[in-house]
């Protein structure tokens, strides 16, 4: 074993005094690196340090029996670059590089070691060691962040997207920003929503709205846009569902000392908020505020100054979300927090919202009101008016009143809709002896009527009269007709009146 020990140690003891005697483009370089614009001399031992070559040199491929590697879709310079590291570890990168290409070349030989100084180095030159956004800064950073996420350099991609969303103002506000995948976006977004807490919440929703209103209007910032959409409603949605523990906040308790934000951008946001709670949170945000409603009462009777804005915004905010209470007073019964508001509260949220608990009606059943008596009752009326036997006390009131013709006249009424008005003729046959003519009352009621919507009775009664009239007037026209060609001679020209 120690035997195996020394003569490795021996082994890579040698191939460093190799390295170290060996350079590039020397006479005993024996394998040939075919770039772009250029060819490499370098030699196998140097170059085996690395997986892609040592899988070439010692494999079974059809480059293994030739002496040149091809790499033409890399520049002479980069490789050259990569290959020196190999003869001697390179300490730092040069900015005319390029440093897409390098990591590019480097992922693909499998290099750790280079790649990690990639990285350093994209840290310090691309993206500025993160400081305030500028210009450059702000490029920098989305043209690494997607060669970070292409080639997966997980500690310099969290470094971006920490960027990002501490600067999500600037960065996003920026074209390059709406040049990256959709993926990549919504992983920016993510990363906000992310950081959401009680403490910035509300400076989140603020910096949103200020980022709406500077977008441009153009074609570019209209992913931004939706993005920025998106934003509005998860910060909107958070404060609903955490607005007691934001009303307790160190931020919003700054709100009533001077010099700090303007109420009139704040109270818009909390407002909103506050009028769409949901109802458990309603109700702790309910005592919440009435905390802080008696802290500064105290503070009034102490004779302690007190901004009124900041007063008249704390009862303004309690009225809002005791409305809310009003609103969805039915759900809010319902919920465990509403046990602790008490009870004269509750009782008057309950009155001012119209609510009437199953609690509040008799114990006894006999005290209840049976809805049976009224439903037996209007039964029974229905039935006496279906029989004509009416009593004095019923609602009709034209019991007495004989409402056939009045039926009768209503129904051709409501047939013929005004627009034929009976004649006398019509009229006199109406009150004497119908006509003869086959055809039953129900019949000439339905005068008018479209056949589609008579009863079936209506239309299979006395079809052979209804058929004989049609072939009398079939047989008048054709009379008609025939009369008119008697004399050909005349004119059929229609007279002038």
């Amino acid at each position: 074993m120690d035997c195996l020990t020394s003569s490795t140690c021996n082994l890579a003891i040698s191939e460093i005094v190799q390295k170290k005697s060996y350079e590039i483009d020397d006479d005993e370089a024996d394998i040939v690196l075919k770039t772009s614009d250029g060819l490499l001399k370098a030699h196998k031992s140097v170059v085996r340090s690395c997986p892609y070559f040592a899988a070439i040199i010692d494999g079974s491929w059809i480059e293994s029996q030739s002496s040149v590697i091809t790499l033409d879709i890399f520049s002479f310079k980069s490789v050259k670059f990569v290959v020196e590291h190999m003869y001697k570890p390179k300490q730092s990168i040069d900015t005319n590089h390029d440093i897409g290409e390098l990591i590019t070349l480097v992922d693909m030989l499998g290099l750790q070691s280079l790649q990690e100084l990639i990285s350093s180095t994209m840290v310090v030159t691309v993206c500025h060691n993160f400081h305030k956004p500028c210009k450059d800064c702000i490029e920098g950073v989305m043209s690494t962040l997607q060669l970070d996420s292409t080639y997966y350099l997980a500690e310099v991609r969290t470094k971006c997207l920490n960027w990002i969303t501490k600067h999500f103002v600037e960065s996003w506000n920026s074209r390059p920003f709406s040049c990256l995948p959709e993926p990549l976006q919504q992983s920016c977004l993510k990363s906000l929503e992310n950081s959401m807490n009680i403490e910035n919440i509300i400076d989140l929703t603020l910096k949103t709205q200020q980022l709406q209103q500077i977008l441009p209007s153009v074609k570019w910032a209209e992913p931004v846009k939706m993005l920025v959409k998106s934003l509005t409603t998860s910060c909107m949605t958070f404060m609903q569902q955490h607005f007691r523990d934001t009303l307790h906040s160190a931020k919003f308790k700054s709100l009533c000392q001077i010099d700090t934000w303007s109420l009139g951008s704040v109270e818009a946001i909390i407002f909103q908020a506050a009028c769409n709670l949901p109802v458990d949170q309603a109700c702790l945000s309910y005592l919440a505020l009435e905390k802080i409603t008696d802290e500064l009462l105290k503070l009034g009777e102490d004779q302690q100054p007190l901004d009124p804005i900041y007063v008249d915004f704390i009862q303004r905010l309690f009225k809002a979300v005791e409305n809310r209470l009003i609103q969805r007073v039915g759900m809010a019964t319902k919920c465990s927090a509403w046990d602790a508001i008490p009870k004269t509260k509750q009782i008057s949220i309950m009155q001012m919202g119209f609510f009437d608990p199953l609690d509040s009606y008799p114990k006894n059943s006999s005290d209840r009101p049976n809805p049976r008596h009224s439903l037996r009752r209007n039964h029974s009326l229905n039935a006496a008016t279906a029989s004509g036997d009416v009593s004095s006390k019923s609602r009709a009131p034209n019991a007495g009143l004989n409402t056939g013709a009045l039926q009768r006249t209503t129904l051709r009424a409501t047939i013929h809709g005004g627009r034929n008005p009976i004649s006398p003729t019509a009229a006199a046959r109406t009150t004497g002896t119908p006509r003869s003519s086959g055809i039953s009352n129900v019949q000439s009621s339905n005068r008018g009527v479209p056949e589609t919507l008579r009863p079936n009775s209506v239309r299979t009664t006395n079809a052979s009269a209804s058929r004989s009239n049609t072939s009398r007037l079939n047989s008048n026209l054709v009379g008609t007709s025939c009369q008119r060609s008697v004399n050909p001679t005349v004119s059929r020209t229609p007279k002038t009146r």
